[in-house]
């Protein structure tokens, strides 16, 4: 197979395990429906599983036995991972030995404390999402309200108010500290087959997903320190005719 293909929607049967480089399937029928070159991609994406990253198929054996060659872009969780779905795909085989993609690596955002407190200004009871807080700019939306059994994203900042994403279950009185922290960090990095490169054609020109050129991009995303999705994409082989559907543009981790 050449280094790249066009197929990111191989249709599979079945599930896999993995043993030293040795891929072992379930209901699989690996002679007709893989080839050597071609990537396996470990796990479920989209929040309904695990995703444990590529590897490079180097034989096939049998309808239920393939060998990869090398696990160096996958995660080693996923040799306790016991039977777990997979994809199929002709992305560019350069990417699964590429660090930067390396599944050991994936992390999300996690909640750093801003040193940002307020105090409330009046009460706040169960069941409300407005608390009464000056918190000037020091708060944004996307940022969490800490207290007590509360911890809930803000959706809203106004002068003497904010709002929150779902109502609170412990209530608040005046004078009450309320601690905010801020979404920071993670890092997500992954190959996708792309047939357009505008995200959401027609809705907006400021989409953060959009990308330079359809074809095989490398996408990596991260929560910067105020709060903000970053996109960084780099086009690493532009071209037309992707048949995509595995892994839809973009799909979280």
């Amino acid at each position: 197979m050449a280094l790249w293909g066009n197929d990111d929607n191989i249709t599979t049967f079945g599930t896999v395990s993995l043993s030293g480089n040795t891929v072992t399937g379930t209901g699989t029928t690996f002679t007709t429906d893989v080839e050597v070159g071609q990537v396996i991609r470990f796990g479920v994406r989209g929040g309904v599983g695990t995703y444990y990253g590529d590897a490079v198929i180097t034989s096939v054996a049998s309808t239920v036995s393939l060998t990869i060659g090398s696990t160096a872009g996958l995660n080693v969780a996923v040799f306790g991972a016991g039977s777990t779905s997979y994809y199929i795909s002709e992305l560019p085989k350069s990417t699964v030995l590429d660090h930067s993609f390396d599944e050991d690596l994936a992390s999300d955002p996690t909640l750093k404390d801003q040193g940002v407190n307020g105090t409330a200004t009046g009460v706040a009871g169960i069941g409300t999402d407005q608390i009464p807080v000056t918190v000037g700019d020091t708060v944004i939306v996307g940022d969490f309200m800490i207290n007590d059994s509360n911890e809930l994203r803000v959706s809203t900042v106004n002068s003497t108010t904010i709002g929150l994403a779902a109502t609170i279950s412990a209530g608040i009185t005046t004078g009450d500290i309320l601690e905010f922290r801020r979404l920071t960090g993670g890092y997500d990095k992954l190959v996708y087959g792309v047939a357009t490169a505008d995200h959401e054609p027609g809705l907006s020109t400021n989409d953060p997903y959009d990308l330079a050129h359809a074809g095989w991009v490398g996408v990596q995303t991260y929560v910067d320190m105020h709060g903000n999705l970053r996109v960084k994409s780099e086009v690493l082989v532009a071209m037309s005719g992707i048949q995509t559907g595995n892994l839809p543009y973009p799909t979280n981790a």
